[in-house]
């Protein structure tokens, strides 16, 4: 009997095949990956944007007013994403303070879905509160107090 040398058109046709759907299930792990990382990336970029506007709106207003979706410029010049934010204030369910929440949204410009979205909610107190319960103490002091002329020290 004599011995083989090589491979038979069956291994090798076999071998092929394993080969080709090994790197059918790699091609689909890569793109997943490259999806992960830039929905990743878009989901930072929509936290950082966020948080700067809060600290914005925390430091520039007095009273923070509600914002309708507004875009924002993208901090990355070769990115394509569009990135809106918005600033929801309403009363907390504890007098005197408000909840206010900013939400930054990032958007695919070839589709109107959102590739991100991130949104931090902060309760601060009232300025409005502070005004008129100062104004309030001002008024009781001037009327229960005859002495005083209806004026403030």
């Amino acid at each position: 009997m004599k011995k083989r040398r090589g491979f038979s058109l069956l291994e090798i046709l076999l071998a092929l095949a394993i080969f080709g759907g090994a790197l059918a299930v790699l091609s689909q792990i890569v793109g997943t990956g490259v999806d992960a990382g830039s929905s990743a990336r878009e989901l930072a970029m929509a936290r950082l944007l966020c948080q700067s506007k809060l600290s914005e709106l925390l430091l520039v207003n007095v009273t923070p007013t509600a914002v309708p979706s507004t875009p924002l410029p993208s901090p990355d010049s070769a990115s394509d994403t569009v990135f809106q934010y918005a600033v929801e204030v309403a009363p907390a369910p504890i007098d005197g303070l408000l909840v206010l929440r900013v939400s930054v949204e990032a958007k695919s410009p070839d589709a109107d879905a959102a590739v991100a979205s991130y949104s931090i909610t902060r309760w601060i107190i009232d300025p409005l509160l502070g005004l008129e319960q100062a104004e309030a103490e001002a008024a009781a002091m001037r009327s229960s107090d005859p002495a005083m002329g209806g004026m403030l020290p």
